[in-house]
């Protein structure tokens, strides 16, 4: 079989604050962590996975240890990051011979993989509406010619998404090429390298593509992963008088209280307790340990680990990180004027998130007191106190953002 290197050590400061107490490939999407997902859809496909990590490294060794579902899994650091193709660097001296090379921050569906392998060098490929922020492709005869890395005035929309298929050839390359402007080796330019000297084929992606960029993106994948994979499957108890219209997954010693109405796909975790008179709507998310109480609106959302969200809540299209308290009446408001899409602060900058409803960014450990509103696109950092009755309109920040 093949190894697969998954490039994990960025420290990702546009997934603040989320990332500020976890690495990236930790956060969860659909009660798993990103890297789960990317390791599930290799399954069978490769024996040993070479992770390359950074950034609070030793949180993925400690949550993934030396094994996945029977894939070996060894960890190199790159202590400083200079790009993808330092990245990919890291990993020569363990390389066997072909092997697949990804992004550790993007989701990818199996079937796309698997067209890949179809060739000796590959690469993942997709139409982008604004080509400028990708690798831009120019093919002929079914290969790839050329890679420009985020060109000023694109001639396509045909770009590189993050998945490759390479021999150990490739390293030559990646020693020769130079550092890009912006000071990084880049892993395109060694593939422009080699696809000057072998046929390097290109595979369109014909199922999906996630990139989790921002805090807003688990919501995205949350949701299309509930659509497209939620398996109903029941290990807790739901008792009598629930209503359910969707797709449940129950984990082990979890329990949903008479009363309440679930609407949608709703994936909870074990040891989780959803109280009497709940509302759980679109697709929701619920992680290990958390315990919703009694009579809580919850809309489309990510709840992670060990969260505690008190009577009479309404928490919609939020992400919530592990081990936060929510106190009763707390509100995470989703919806700007109506036919606007939220903006939010984005290292310092306004940013557009495309999103017509987003509630908040909550990250982990941070304790809301009562009757507290936030406003749409809020973010707030680690550990913070929000105080009863406050009225959250701007991001709440511990530290300043690096």
């Amino acid at each position: 079989m093949l190894q697969a290197v998954i490039m994990a050590a960025g420290k990702s400061t546009r997934t603040y604050p989320l990332t500020l107490t976890q690495p990236k490939p930790l956060l969860h999407v659909a009660n798993k962590p990103v890297l789960a997902h990317q390791l599930d859809r290799m399954l069978g496909l490769v024996d040993e996975a070479i992770v390359i990590v950074g950034y609070k490294h030793e949180m993925i060794r400690e949550y993934f240890g030396s094994s996945y579902k029977g894939i070996s899994l060894r960890y190199v650091e790159q202590q400083e990051q200079f790009g993808t193709g330092h990245a990919a660097m890291q990993a020569e001296p363990h390389i066997r011979g072909r092997f697949l090379l990804m992004n550790g921050d993007d989701l990818y569906a199996r079937e796309d993989i698997e067209g890949c392998l179809q060739y000796q060098y590959s690469l993942l490929s997709m139409e982008v509406e604004d080509p400028r922020q990708f690798s831009v492709l120019t093919v002929e005869d079914n290969l790839v010619k050329d890679l420009i890395e985020k060109p000023e005035h694109p001639q396509g929309k045909l770009t590189s998404i993050g998945v490759y298929v390479f021999d150990r050839r490739i390293f030559p390359l990646l020693e020769n090429i130079p550092r890009s402007p912006r000071g990084e080796y880049e892993i395109t330019d060694a593939v422009r390298a080699l696809a000057q000297r072998e046929e390097m084929h290109y595979h369109v992606s014909t199922a999906y593509w996630i990139p989790v960029g921002f805090p807003w993106s688990l919501l995205t994948a949350n949701d299309f992963l509930l659509e497209q994979d939620c398996s109903e499957g029941v290990e807790g108890l739901i008792e009598a008088g629930v209503t359910i219209e969707g797709i449940v997954s129950l984990g082990k010693g979890s329990t949903i209280k008479q009363g309440s109405l679930i609407q949608g796909n709703l994936c909870v975790g074990e040891n989780c307790t959803i109280g009497g008179g709940c509302h759980i709507s679109g697709n929701t998310s619920i992680g290990n340990n958390s315990v919703i109480e009694m009579a809580c609106r919850i809309d489309n959302s990510v709840v992670e680990r060990d969260v505690t969200i008190k009577p009479f809540c309404h928490i919609a299209h939020s992400v919530i990180g592990d081990g936060s308290i929510l106190h009763s009446g707390t509100v995470t408001m989703s919806a700007p004027f109506k036919g606007r899409t939220v903006h939010a602060v984005v290292k310092g900058k306004d940013f557009d998130t495309g999103r017509e409803r987003l509630g908040a960014i909550v990250a982990s450990g941070v304790t809301v007191l009562p009757h507290v509103a936030i406003y749409p696109g809020v973010k707030i950092d680690p550990n913070i106190v929000v105080d009863a009755g406050y009225v959250v309109k701007e991001d709440m920040k511990s530290l300043p953002e690096s």
